[in-house]
């Protein structure tokens, strides 16, 4: 039975039409704050109706493929599995104990950026984090990483920091847009 078959008995698509709905819920609790105020600028609901409508619209396209099964795919045609075959191994070559490993240690480090941002502020915690990610998760080339992060660190300060003004916390290093 391959993992594909065991989402879909575990209720997969259940769970996509969940959060599809909470994208939708989310997306029309938006619209009441407003998506666009004066001058045509973001508003306080311009989030949320993005975030959720992309939810929506991703997770229920999701949930829609999942109870589709693909043609010639089959429960009899599917190979029995060993019992310990939980060790599945993805295509970057990583075993799902390995996935599970980086996926907690992402959390620990985006908490350490977090904690991070008084000090050093946003773009350079942020540009951190990406660049320790890049290098450490995803095993990518120091200057590959470098590169990765200077470009994300100016990306988000081009968006948020110029086009919507909103204010990215300096720290005690000042290098933010907040004042």
């Amino acid at each position: 039975m391959s993992a594909l078959t065991r989402l879909r008995g575990s209720g997969e698509a259940t769970a996509y039409a969940v959060l599809a709905l909470l994208g939708l819920a989310a997306a029309a609790g938006g619209l009441s704050y407003g998506v666009f105020v004066d001058h045509g600028r973001v508003g306080p609901g311009f989030l949320p109706v993005v975030a959720g409508g992309l939810t929506a619209l991703l997770c229920g396209w999701i949930a829609v493929r999942s109870g589709v099964e693909p043609a010639g795919e089959t429960d009899a045609a599917e190979p029995a599995e060993a019992p310990d075959a939980d060790d599945d191994i993805d295509i970057t070559g990583r075993s799902r104990r390995e996935r599970v490993r980086n996926l907690w240690a992402v959390f620990a480090l985006t908490f350490g950026a977090i904690l991070l941002v008084q000090v050093v502020g946003f773009l350079v915690a942020f540009a951190g984090l990406v660049f320790v990610i890049s290098t450490w998760i995803e095993r990518q080339s120091l200057v590959r990483s470098a590169l990765i992060a200077a470009l994300t660190a100016a990306l988000i300060y081009g968006v948020f920091g110029l086009f919507l003004r909103v204010p990215l916390p300096g720290g005690l290093l000042g290098l933010g847009t907040e004042g």
